[in-house]
């Protein structure tokens, strides 16, 4: 916590667009489980889940820019981030908002 008091935290934002409606309900369901395991892992503070017809959005904060780091380098969000990002049409951005 006094990494967090410090102004440590980072805000991570993960977004990927899709084509087609088409994909969504799986994808829906994979992002759920993500989101709940984000929140599980070490150095999570918060998680916020959103979604529109074609967008996914995971958006957290975490302790430090190693926590960050460390979830990024997990093998459960590369492979939805790979996953997402091999749909047809797919874009994907992942921005870290570290304090200055």
């Amino acid at each position: 916590m006094s990494e967090t008091r410090g102004g440590e935290a980072v805000l991570l934002l993960t977004a990927w667009h899709l084509r087609r409606v088409r994909e969504m309900p799986r994808m829906f369901w994979r992002l759920r489980g993500l989101e709940r395991h984000c929140r599980a892992q070490p150095g999570c503070l918060w998680v916020h889940r959103w979604l529109s017809r074609r967008s996914l959005l995971l958006s957290s904060r975490w302790e430090s820019a190693a926590a960050t780091e460390a979830w990024l380098a997990s093998s459960r969000f590369r492979d939805f981030d790979a996953s997402a990002r091999a749909l047809p049409g797919a874009e994907a951005r992942v921005e870290c908002h570290r304090p200055a």
